[in-house]
């Protein structure tokens, strides 16, 4: 089922009945309400300008791992946040032909909201309609490449989280682009999480202190470096669970939140996002909209490595 654009003018609602309708999106009236009272009251910053966000949906969800529990209360959580607050209006949306480059433009940002598979890759039931951009899978799919680089390399912003580096596993830049390959999730428990830059503007939610919490946890690989990016948060390991096993890093480096520049744009990832419970945690919530703001262009913040 195709996931049609969803836009500011839709209230909450409104957009609970429409995903009530999506035999994906399984999220419920208490879950709602949870979130709601989880969101932030305000923005860090008010917008330079009226800012608009495209959260990105595989369109391969019938393949997706996290299409019943994640998915649906993330996107939720990030439209309700953008309309409470004003920091943002989005468009929810699978719809491949608006990361062709006269569409993408519209947008400051783009959310990956878990979004998994090789979705930068147009299927043959849209090629009618992709055209102008070329009349095979491959061309559509090299245009298309082009178009979310130059996005993002020309000034766009681009926050991905959890396993959006299960996305695209097939195109090296893009894992460039985000500055890291998925290497397996060796906990799904309680963790202990150092807070590496304390004073860092888009740590402010944690104020200043480590924390722990619950969730599926990655580990990384190349081409993940410090030398690239700048780590806000990283795995304790001295107050975590390191008997666990299928770790294979042996540097004790587990980053899992980190931004880096890419051209003149902003990037953003954090993979905690997978149990359902984190979409009404409020300390998530205010980190994930103070970097939502940060890729936005709203919020300055250092991103060299450090």
């Amino acid at each position: 089922m195709s996931h049609s654009t969803l836009s500011k003018h839709i209230g909450l609602c409104a957009v609970f009945a429409f995903l009530g309708a999506l035999a994906f999106a399984q999220i419920n009236k208490q879950q709602i309400q949870r979130i709601e009272a989880a969101l932030p009251e305000k923005a860090r910053v008010a917008p330079k300008k009226p800012r608009r966000l495209l959260l990105w949906n595989t369109p391969f969800m019938d393949k997706s791992p996290h299409k019943g529990y994640t998915i649906p209360q993330a996107e939720y959580a990030f439209m309700a946040m953008g309309k409470k607050t004003g920091a943002y209006e989005t468009t929810a949306s699978d719809d491949i032909a608006l990361l062709a480059p006269d569409k993408i433009r519209q947008f400051d940002a783009i959310l990956l909201n878990n979004a998994n598979g090789p979705w930068i890759r147009p299927t043959e039931k849209d090629l009618e309609r992709m055209k102008p951009y070329g009349t095979t899978v491959e061309a559509v799919e090299m245009v298309l490449r082009k178009s979310f680089l130059d996005f993002v390399r020309d000034g766009g912003g681009l926050f991905a989280y959890h396993h959006a580096l299960g996305g695209n596993t097939h195109w090296p830049e893009f894992l460039e682009l985000i500055g890291a390959k998925f290497d397996g999730h060796p906990w799904n428990e309680e963790v202990g999480i150092r807070n590496e830059e304390p004073d860092h503007p888009l740590l402010a939610a944690f104020g200043g202190k480590d924390f722990r919490i619950a969730d599926e946890i990655f580990q990384f690989a190349a081409p993940y470096d410090r030398a690239k990016l700048r780590v806000l948060l990283s795995l304790d390991t001295k107050t975590t669970n390191m008997g666990v096993p299928w770790i294979n890093r042996k540097d004790g480096d587990f980053a899992q939140a980190w931004v880096k520049l890419y051209g003149k744009g902003r990037v953003f990832y954090c993979g905690i996002g997978h149990r359902t419970e984190i979409w009404w945690n409020p300390v998530i919530l205010r980190f994930y909209l103070d970097a939502l703001q940060f890729v936005l262009g709203d919020l300055d913040a250092p991103a060299t490595p450090r």
